[in-house]
């Protein structure tokens, strides 16, 4: 079985409202419909911090970059990010460590150590997502096309509350619910660090 595509997750949803598959992203259809596609994934991973959203990168630091925040490094942030860092850390071996002592700045992170890491957003490829979160994401998409394509308002509002529920819900009802707790049941959690405050840090300075 071949890898999902974006085309093959539009389709599905046109399938749901009864619309002929498209060949490709092409025409004016075609424009509209990865239009659709690229805003609702984009909107559906900010929704919850979903693993799969999730990438540990390590920041390439500027070498002739002069700081200004009285930092003593730059580094870059990825380019494929969406948003800012989850998290920064200085030590990749400890996944429960946070370092807190950078700025940002636009797309760069001031820093005075190296190497840095950080814990980024993505939008993940559609093989990568949960089954749950597929299907969401289908019936939201699918209920904008039923809009874009028919002008059918009552069933985008349909299909809109199968993905997210009540309004009430905040976009964390219906099917988005099922795909939050299902990546939340696969999750460990996080330990509190209770070395990060500032009586533990003056003992130790």
């Amino acid at each position: 079985m071949s890898l999902l595509q974006p085309l093959d997750i539009v389709n599905a949803a046109c399938a749901v409202i009864g619309e002929d598959p498209l060949e490709a992203f092409d025409g004016e259809a075609g424009g509209a419909a990865i239009s659709i596609y690229e805003d609702v994934v984009g909107f559906n991973c900010g929704v919850y911090q979903f693993s799969f959203c999730r990438s540990l990168r390590q920041l390439s630091r500027v070498s002739d970059a002069v700081p200004l925040s009285g930092w003593t490094y730059v580094f870059d942030l990825p380019p494929e990010r969406v948003g800012p860092p989850i998290y920064v850390t200085d030590d990749i071996t400890d996944p429960d460590h946070r370092f807190n002592r950078y700025s940002l700045v636009d797309a760069t992170v001031h820093a005075s150590c190296e190497p840095l890491f950080a814990m980024i957003k993505i939008i993940p490829a559609p093989h990568l997502w949960s089954a749950t979160f597929k299907s969401c994401t289908i019936s939201a998409i699918a209920g904008r096309l039923a809009f874009s394509l028919a002008s059918d308002r009552q069933t985008m509002e349909t299909l809109t509350q199968v993905a997210y529920g009540s309004s009430v819900e905040n976009f964390r009802g219906g099917q988005m619910r099922a795909a939050i707790n299902e990546d939340a049941q696969a999750t460990p959690p996080r330990r509190p660090d209770w070395r990060n405050n500032p009586f533990e840090r003056a003992w130790k300075s």
